[in-house]
């Protein structure tokens, strides 16, 4: 048994170490061509929407141009002298830095020449130009004046396939390979610097900026699949949603709304937040289970990008970072393994692994929130790990577990099955066999409970009987007696009195003389008959008092065929006795290698005397009513029955086997009705005066009940009569 769990147990975990690896191997393999980037995506998305908001940053003030601004200017783009209008009035809240996300490739007049001049005088101004171009719209070239001040920036950002904004630009290259910063990271240049805080390239990769070091992002990093990794970029840690920057609008701006020293020493960023203008981008945030998702201005994400990097170099916010690919492999194999081990369960057959689907399910459920739980709390800690491959393969290798053990315990049956229906027909015929087997010891222990009820039966019987018998014995013998000698007195005295009258006979007349003679004769003869009926009595009291004998006998050693011999001897001579006539042939075949038999001599002695004299009987009988040309013949034959033979129920009960007699005549025959009489006391077909009817009771009784063996009969009506004696060698066994 410990064998089959062992097997069993080896094959589960070989089944596992084939099926973690392929699932892992094909999870891989998809997520490499990118068939899982987009919910891996959407996983990060879930997780910006899950963490707590981030308080505002106080050091970026946005300048949004909404709908009532351009209600008020009444035109778009807005004119140049509006625009220098408002740069003044920024200028003199005396901020670090200015970011205008606001082209101006063309003057639009009026105040071209006023825009101008603010733009020559402003240093901490930054203007954009679009470097790279966007889905919908081609490269726009930045403001000709800021151009040659070098104060320009490119607003451009790496589109995901989905349209949403999740990566910066550092820096990128124009069409003729020069270097273009970003908005965000200029602005955050000039900030810094009032900190005495500059970047330097660590290495060939790695930027140095205060706290913060930066590495560029590769295509595959993350849950990005050969993404576009052009440039210098990095992933943008949102601080919130639309609203974690404040914001203020040009009309107050240009009225005087605005406090005084509002944007000291922060950074402002001009830009539009008009619906209608749609400078809007998709981003994390944007998401909406009905209608179109809500996305967030373009000048705030700016801002966001200004304030990681500000964030990052002065205080150490951490930066969003990702794992090696190896460790990112590593992790998803390991997901895979844990996957297949919720399949198993404690082993409780040993030929084959068991299953339980809902505690399976169970378990993988709990593994799969543990695992949401390690990816979301990995994701506070600002670490992108990742989530959708894990995921899927801590379900497939269960599910792909489960599905090849059930599979694999369905062969087995139906393996099993086989080899049943196979061996079926060996197995009824092997359950046949052990059946009959049994039956045949039930039977014989049928024979054995029916042979000792017998025998006791016969035991009580003859005891009863003995005991009876010799009651009415006694009280029968004593007047018997005196009947039977006073019949023999009144003979006598009858005979004296006719030869006296025969002496006396002339004193009397002659008719009287004659009549008394009659009377005398009716006498002689009626007192004679008397006599004979006693002399039958007595015959039949004798007979009574042997069945009070037959257990007065002292078991001993004995030569049985010498008893037969001479039971036949004493039989035969007191059949000549009775008809001198009676002649038979006589048959004997005696089995030397019997020897003695441990028995009551005097009494199987007596059963055997019965028997052959009631075969004689049936061998008179038939030879007085057939013709001269019938042969009487019986014949007697012994045989050894050894412990291996299967005769009876006394076969080798005292493990030296049992003795068989065979007593045959061919008489009359007994007809069948009366068989089951035959054994009965007094039970007799011969006429009345010839015979008790106690010689087979009698023989029956010292053969079964005293020593313990069987008799059977097979007659024929007019045939034959065969009774065979089994008699154990030892009557005590």
């Amino acid at each position: 048994m410990r064998k089959n769990t062992a097997l069993v147990k080896s094959d589960r975990w070989r089944r596992l170490l084939v099926v973690a690896p392929a699932v892992a191997a094909g999870l891989l393999l998809m997520r490499g061509t990118g068939l899982l980037q987009v919910w891996e995506l959407s996983a990060l998305d879930l997780c910006f929407r899950l963490r707590p908001v981030e308080r505002a940053d106080p050091r970026i003030v946005i300048v949004g141009i909404g709908e009532e601004d351009l209600q008020e200017v009444e035109q778009w783009p807005i004119p140049d002298a509006v625009l220098a209008e408002l740069l003044v009035k920024v200028k003199m809240q005396q901020p670090r830095a200015i970011g205008l996300d606001i082209y101006r490739n063309l003057p639009v007049d009026p105040g071209s020449d006023k825009l101008k001049e603010v733009f020559l005088s402003t240093p901490n101004l930054i203007g954009i130009q679009k470097v790279v171009g966007d889905p919908h719209n081609g490269s726009i070239a930045p403001p000709p004046d800021l151009e040659k001040l070098g104060q320009v920036s490119a607003n451009d950002f790496p589109w995901d396939a989905d349209g949403k904004i999740r990566r910066a630009f550092l820096y990128l290259d124009d069409s003729e390979r020069n270097i273009v910063f970003s908005l965000g990271f200029r602005l955050a240049q000039i900030y810094l610097e009032e900190e005495g805080i500059s970047p330097r390239m660590k290495d060939d990769i790695h930027i140095e900026l205060g706290k913060a070091t930066f590495r560029p992002f590769t295509r595959h990093d993350g849950g990005y699949a050969g993404a576009e990794d052009e440039g210098y970029q990095m992933m943008i840690n949102y601080r919130g949603p639309m609203g974690s920057f404040p914001v203020v609008s040009l009309t107050d701006v240009r009225s005087g709304n605005v406090p005084p020293g509002f944007m000291r020493d922060r950074i402002v960023i001009i830009g539009s937040v008009a619906k209608s203008l749609k400078d809007f981008l998709l981003v994390p945030y944007s998401i909406s289970l009905v209608g179109i998702p809500e996305p967030m201005t373009g000048v705030e994400v700016h801002a966001h990008v200004t304030s990681q990097i500000i964030s990052a170099a002065l205080e150490g916010r951490p930066l969003l970072k990702t794992w090696p690919d190896a460790l990112e492999w590593v992790w998803i194999c390991i997901w895979a393994f844990v996957g297949g081990v919720m399949s198993f369960r404690r082993q409780q057959n040993d030929d084959l692994p068991t299953i339980s689907l809902p505690q399976t399910a169970v378990r993988t459920a709990i593994a799969a929130c543990f695992l949401s739980f390690c990816a979301y709390t990995a994701f506070l800690l600002t670490w992108w790990i990742p989530f959708v491959p894990p995921i899927l393969a801590l379900t497939s290798a269960s599910i792909i577990t489960t599905g090849y053990t059930l599979w694999e315990n369905l062969k087995l049956s139906h393996k099993e099955l086989e080899n049943y229906a196979r061996t079926l027909e060996f197995k009824v015929e092997e359950r046949t066999r052990k059946l009959k087997q049994k039956n045949e010891q039930l039977i014989k222990a049928l024979q054995k409970l029916k042979t000792a009820q017998k025998q006791i039966i016969a035991q009580e019987k003859l005891a009863s009987l003995g005991s009876l018998a010799a009651g009415i014995a006694h009280e029968i013998r004593n007047p018997l007696n005196f009947v039977n000698n006073f019949a023999g007195i009144s003979i006598e005295l009858s005979e004296e009195i006719m030869a006296e009258m025969a002496v006396q006979g002339d004193k009397l007349d002659p008719d009287t003389l004659d009549y008394i003679n009659e009377i005398l004769v009716d006498l002689k003869d009626s007192v004679a008959d008397i006599k004979n009926h006693g002399l039958r009595i007595e015959t039949i009291v004798q007979g009574m008092l042997a069945l009070t004998q037959n257990q007065q006998g002292e078991a001993s050693a004995a030569n049985l065929n010498a008893l037969l011999e001479e039971a036949l001897q004493l039989a035969y001579q007191g059949q000549r006795a009775k008809d001198g006539t009676f002649n038979i042939t006589i048959k004997t075949t005696w089995d030397t290698s019997i020897g003695d038999c441990y028995l009551v001599p005097q009494d199987i002695s007596r059963a055997f005397v019965n028997m052959i004299n009631n075969a004689c009987d049936a061998l008179r009988a038939k030879r007085k009513s057939a013709s001269e040309q019938f042969t009487p013949i019986l014949a007697v034959q012994t045989r050894r029955l050894h412990p291996e033979e299967e005769y009876g129920t006394t076969r080798g009960v005292d493990g030296n086997g049992a003795v068989e007699i065979r007593i045959r005549d061919n008489g009359e025959g007994i007809a069948l009705d009366i068989l089951d009489k035959i054994y009965n006391p007094f039970f007799t077909t011969r006429p009345p005066g010839e015979g008790t009817g106690l010689g087979l009771s009698i023989a029956y009784d010292i053969i079964v009940g005293q020593h313990r063996g069987e008799i059977k009969v097979d007659t024929g009506v007019g045939t034959h009569t065969e009774f065979t004696i089994i008699l154990p060698l030892r009557m005590d066994a």
